[in-house]
């Protein structure tokens, strides 16, 4: 008897692949459903996914991290499935990840770039599993209901007339928000990105502490504009249907990036693991990003509209995806530089978290002020001034900011700083000329 229940334990146990993602629960289901029946169909038999989460991409790269730390051969999970480039970037470089070659016909059929960023690393230690691109969703009914005009161009943010209309987060509790107001400080410089998004900020209606909430808030109509990553916004378009929303990548920048997979070092179901990494980038794991839910080919219960990397999808699938976009004809010259993005990221986001978010209250009056006073140069430019040159934050975050005691005396300082700016703003009076 012990001999017939060793071999029914030997026959029943399926190949399992530990999987930690900051991806939500219907990903989360159609790959691991979508993985088991392909793992089935080619190797026999089904593979199981263990999925861990401890939050999102930030907390997801910190706790591999505070692992490897500890233990630097290995941290009992085979996979890191989901987040932007910035997580892969980092644990690439202190050697945390796995080379791994796909079979070519998985591997020809991936682009290399999109609108000039990496899809995925040339050493093959990571991959873009899809791709992101961030945009301004807009309730195109409550504009016209309104009497507000569709933007086109994410400097349009800043038209005093969109004010308490625009929706977006909080860069300190949102990854998505960070990248995005990032990417104003490349597409614009140091000073004229934070000049705008200083005005931005003064239309916002408030600041929210998920990404997917400030969609949300869009699709019923509480903001006619919302910042918002693609698959978010193609969602909500998905559910109010296209005559009532829009999403537009903004003509000034578009940024693309891939987010990530990779198999960590030490993963002790290494083939289970390459085999994952293998589906996920092929024909049958691309399709279930792209592709509507109860579609033969796609996910059964949820569409996940996400950009798949592999360019022959977008024509194969032309017609059959709710996908309005392809990410490999946008034109831009603008590139995000994850690596310049990552050394000054927790600088960046608590900046506009103190100058932006804390201060809103402040900020708000102070821009109506400016605004009513004729826009002159010089008080848009103390709205939008920052206390910190760009070189300064870089030698900030290598040096002060790793001390928990200076960054509070830091980001205490910033917003007192900005308060009294914004209250001295709100103060002032146009000067009257005479003719």
């Amino acid at each position: 008897m012990a001999w017939f229940l060793g071999v029914a334990t030997r026959l029943g146990a399926e190949p399992v692949v530990v999987v930690l993602t900051p991806h939500p629960e219907e990903i989360r289901q159609e790959f691991e459903e979508g993985f088991a029946t392909w793992h089935r169909d080619t190797f026999g038999e089904p593979a199981r996914i263990e999925w861990r989460d401890v939050g999102g991409s930030g907390e997801a790269q910190r706790f591999v991290e505070s692992e490897f730390a500890s233990k630097p051969e290995g941290i009992g999970i085979d996979v890191f499935f989901g987040g932007g480039p910035e997580p892969f970037l980092a644990l690439a470089d202190r050697k945390w990840v796995e080379i791994h070659l796909p079979p070519p016909p998985v591997l020809d059929g991936i682009a290399t770039h999109a609108n000039g960023a990496e899809v995925y690393d040339p050493g093959h230690r990571w991959y873009g599993a899809c791709l992101s691109s961030f945009g301004i969703l807009q309730n195109t009914r409550v504009q016209r209901l309104v009497g507000l005009p569709e933007v086109k161009r994410w400097e349009e943010l800043a038209d005093p007339k969109l004010a308490g209309w625009v929706g977006a987060g909080d860069p300190r509790l949102s990854g998505t928000m960070n990248n995005m107001y990032e990417a104003f400080l490349q597409a614009y410089g140091w000073e004229r990105g934070w000049e705008l998004l200083a005005q931005i900020a003064g239309n916002v209606r408030q600041f929210d502490r998920l990404s997917s909430s400030t969609a949300k808030e869009a699709l019923l109509g509480q903001v006619a504009y919302a910042f918002c990553i693609d698959y978010y916004g193609f969602i909500q378009i998905e559910a109010a249907g296209a005559t009532n929303m829009t999403f537009v990548l903004p003509s000034d920048f578009v940024s693309i990036s891939p987010d990530g997979i990779a198999v960590l070092k030490g993963a002790p179901h290494r083939q289970t693991a390459d085999r994952l990494l293998d589906f996920v980038l092929g024909d049958a794991g691309q399709r279930l990003w792209m592709l509507p839910a109860g579609h033969p080919l796609g996910p059964r219960q949820h569409s996940l509209v996400r950009l798949p990397v592999r360019p022959g999808m977008y024509t194969t699938f032309a017609g059959q995806s709710p996908i309005p976009v392809n990410p490999f004809t946008v034109k831009s010259d603008f590139r995000y530089n994850a690596r310049t993005a990552r050394a000054r990221r927790d600088i960046v986001r608590n900046l506009f978290g103190s100058l932006f978010v804390d201060a809103h209250p402040a900020l708000v009056p102070a821009w109506r002020q400016v605004v009513a006073n004729g826009l002159p140069v010089e008080a848009v430019r103390e709205l939008g001034s920052v206390p910190i040159t760009e070189a300064e934050a870089l030698v900030l975050a290598k040096g002060e900011w790793a001390n928990a005691e200076s960054r509070n005396r830091l980001r205490a300082g910033w917003q007192e700083w900005a308060e009294a700016k914004y209250r001295r703003l709100a103060r002032s009076k146009a000067v009257s000329r005479t003719p």
